[in-house]
């Protein structure tokens, strides 16, 4: 497959790959998503598939995401035949694309001036060819659910990807909490949360931030202009390699109030039943089961009405809600985030469910834990950071 990029016909070696950066890794995982979809093609008689979700590009290219200021309907797409891959892109856009995102990953390329716009070359690729598309176009038949389904499933490589952010995302919450001093505002703390994010190439997609309780009353909210008194919440979602980690962690300016640290060991009895029971196959209607039963013995039966308790990650921040009447089963490769919540109290971490069982990705890097105990697995889960 050659690497000299393609732009309407012409070769344009200021584009090709400086081949000694190659990451041999990212490469083949490439490949096989290439393999996967020409496949796809084959049983489905199509000559190609044009993707043009961001959350299927980045999970085709493993990676690859755009920058900079431009509306949905001008982001760079895919074009991807059973042979080649190309990528779709605006002269706004072409050469950082393959300078820092695509270098020596076998992507040619088509390329519009950036007032030509987007549908003029989509509509040219798609004139007199039996085409799929992962969005509504034209009349072309949808590939999307195909796309979801395997997105959801990270490869080696991206699990590989995520324990890296992962480490970025838990250095980012537990430094800013060891950091914080009382009477800073929420904004603050999010604030330096989002600093450490960025010093680190990873990019903050959401910030909570909840002082002294406020977070039993708003069981999904941001940051404030509120001093933080006592203690508080802090959790966030970071993006680098176009996937997605959360986690949750909890703070208190001396020791905790009793009703709060109660509330937290219980949240962790949830999150260490929620996280036991993340097996290939398990299905999701059991797993709330399992959940359920810790609350009732808890003596907190109605606290999981009041929030989801999980969600699948990946190349979106919320790639599906988990909800307690599903009978889905579990795959090998999904990425969960489990945040049960029980009054004011949150304890959330990011899990990947492997073939050996569930692994937590953000554990602690310089905190306080609750050693829990369930179903033969002995769980070390974040407890309360005291200052």
């Amino acid at each position: 497959m050659s690497e000299i990029a393609v732009i309407e016909g012409k070769t344009d070696t200021a584009l090709a790959p400086a081949q000694a950066n190659v990451n041999p890794d990212r490469r083949a995982d490439v490949d096989a998503k290439h393999e996967r979809v020409a496949k796809l093609l084959e049983e489905q008689g199509w000559e190609g598939l044009l993707i043009l979700d961001p959350a299927n590009v980045a999970w085709f290219t493993s990676g690859a995401t755009a920058r900079g200021l431009c509306p949905d309907w001008e982001q760079p797409a895919l074009f991807i035949t059973p042979m080649q891959r190309w990528v779709l892109a605006s002269n706004a856009e072409s050469q950082r694309l393959f300078d820092e995102e695509l270098d020596g990953m076998g992507f040619l390329l088509k390329e519009w001036q950036w007032d030509w716009r987007r549908d003029y070359l989509l509509r040219s690729l798609a004139q007199a060819k039996r085409l799929a598309c992962d969005r509504p176009f034209l009349d072309l038949p949808s590939a999307a659910e195909w796309l979801a389904e395997r997105r959801r499933c990270l490869t080696p490589y991206e699990q590989a990807c995520c324990r890296q952010l992962a480490e970025v995302v838990v250095h980012a919450v537990e430094a800013a909490c060891r950091n914080l001093q009382p009477r800073e505002t929420e904004r603050e703390v999010a604030g330096q949360v989002a600093h450490r994010l960025l010093r680190r190439g990873a990019w903050p997609v959401h910030i909570s931030v909840s002082a002294d309780g406020r977070s039993q009353r708003y069981r999904r909210h941001g940051f404030t202009a509120v001093p933080i008194e006592r203690w508080c919440v802090v959790s966030a979602t970071g993006r680098k390699y176009g996937l997605h980690v959360s986690v949750a962690r909890t703070v208190s300016f001396g020791a905790a109030e009793p009703a709060v640290r109660e509330a937290h060991y219980n949240a962790c009895k949830v999150l260490a039943a929620l996280v036991a029971a993340s097996w290939p196959d398990a299905i999701v209607r059991e797993v709330f089961q399992a959940a359920r039963r810790i609350y009732d013995l808890v003596g907190a039966e109605h606290e999981w009405h009041y929030a989801p308790l999980g969600y699948v990650l990946g190349r979106e921040p919320v790639e599906a809600v988990l909800y307690p009447d599903m009978d889905a089963a579990m795959q090998i490769g999904w990425t969960l985030f489990w945040s049960p919540s029980i009054g004011p109290a949150t304890s959330g971490e990011t899990v990947v469910v492997t073939s050996q069982g569930p692994t937590v990705l953000t554990s602690v890097e310089a905190w306080p834990v609750v050693l829990v105990r369930v179903s033969g697995m002995q769980l070390q889960l974040p407890g309360i950071l005291e200052r």
